[in-house]
């Protein structure tokens, strides 16, 4: 099992100079789309596990905006989750910078109202600053990271999660998956204090 993280600080850095949604295209692709291309290059392409949307608070202690997992196939890895999630959810980027009413308008505009019922979702991960990932050895099965992301959003308490009434005993490898994410919290931590 192996972990890592990534800031979200260039991608506000982006939006910043960029106010119009996803930025100029270059060809048929955003701009925006290649940025979070080059931020999670890192991550996995074929291994499954959980991540962590989270941000420091004004006290410095760790607050979990979202938990999720991903599956282990490649087209539901951890990059391809993060890949989607970072693109289809961008307005929260918008949001914070531009505000909610201003980005909301911008989006409904650019689909024609398609997704906005989907785009007051996106804004829950307004605030977040860094993603934090856990990768899953091969053998654990997809319903085992299933299991794992219940434990793990009542360990981690995401502000934004669906609440979920199911409670499960956490084992051995939901240490070794808390362990894994303390570890990123130190390193995170180390480059900010």
């Amino acid at each position: 099992m192996y972990s890592g993280h990534f800031n979200l600080f260039g991608l506000l850095e982006f939006v910043a100079r960029n106010p119009i949604l996803f930025g100029e295209k270059k060809g048929k692709k955003w701009v925006y789309g290649e940025k979070v291309k080059e931020l999670i290059k890192e991550v996995p392409i074929d291994f499954g596990g959980w991540y962590l949307w989270g941000k420091f608070n004004d006290v410095g202690w760790w607050e979990t905006v979202y938990c999720g997992k991903a599956g282990k196939r490649k087209i539901t890895s951890l990059r391809s989750r993060l890949s989607d999630e970072l693109r289809e959810e961008a307005i929260c980027f918008w949001a914070s910078v531009y505000g909610r009413e201003d980005t909301l308008k911008q989006f409904s505009k650019l689909y024609n109202g398609k997704y906005d019922s989907s785009s007051t979702r996106s804004l829950r991960k307004m605030g977040a600053q860094f993603v934090i990932w856990v990768a899953a050895e091969k053998e654990i099965s997809e319903d085992e990271i299933s299991r794992q992301e219940k434990i793990m959003i009542r360990i981690f308490r995401p502000t934004h999660n669906a609440l979920r009434s199911v409670h499960i005993e956490a084992d051995d490898l939901t240490k070794r998956i808390e362990h894994q994410i303390e570890e990123e919290l130190t390193k995170i931590r180390k480059v900010i204090y």
